[in-house]
This record gives structure tokens, C-alpha cells and sequence, in this order.
């Protein structure tokens, strides 16, 4: 059963031409405000859902998911930005 995001939340698991431009959007510059040193560096992550209220972004790990605030640097930024927390589960992510 997949969950379902509310407001704020964007799901962003769909097919649609808005929701694949938004994964590649936010999936780019993940990379690059991702420095080595960050926990996420070098992790394969899924743009899962994007905050409409806030720079913050679902993330999906291999393990476990993370919620990562964005800078908008467009430039590498120094551990422990982009700040992120991680979850073990998408329910604890809810209950957050």
C-alpha cells in the first residue's frame, strides 16, 4: 500500500510531466548541496514529496528516509547542510 501525502505535501511518485520535472529539479540540486562529509553523499535516494510550505523534501534511502531542507545555494554546502533527518519508517516520518 503506498501512503498518501496532505497538505502541504506534493507527491511527487506520479508519471506526470509536472511530477518528473520536479524529481529532476530537486533531485539536481540535492546533488549539489550534498557534500562529501553529508550523510547522504553518495547515497542512492527517490524524490518521494516536495513541502509546498517550506524548502523541505522527502527523500527514499535503500534502509530508511530522509526529510533533507534545501538551501537553494545551488553550491556544495558544509555538513550538516542541507540539513536532514531521517526516519526508520514513512509512519514515523508521519507521526514526525
Amino acid at each position: 500500500m503506498q501512503p498518501t501525502f496532505a497538505d502541504p505535501w506534493w507527491d511527487l511518485r506520479g508519471g506526470t510531466s509536472p511530477e518528473r520535472q520536479q524529481r529532476r529539479a530537486l533531485h539536481a540540486e540535492l546533488l549539489v548541496e550534498v557534500a562529501p562529509g553529508h550523510p547522504l553523499h553518495g547515497q542512492t535516494v527517490r524524490i518521494v514529496a516536495r513541502s509546498q510550505a517550506s524548502d523541505d523534501i522527502l527523500v527514499q534511502l535503500p534502509e530508511r528516509w530522509a526529510l533533507v531542507h534545501l538551501t537553494w545555494k545551488a553550491a556544495p554546502e558544509t555538513p550538516p547542510w542541507p540539513k536532514t533527518t531521517f526516519y526508520d519508517t514513512l509512519r514515523t516520518f508521519a507521526k514526525g
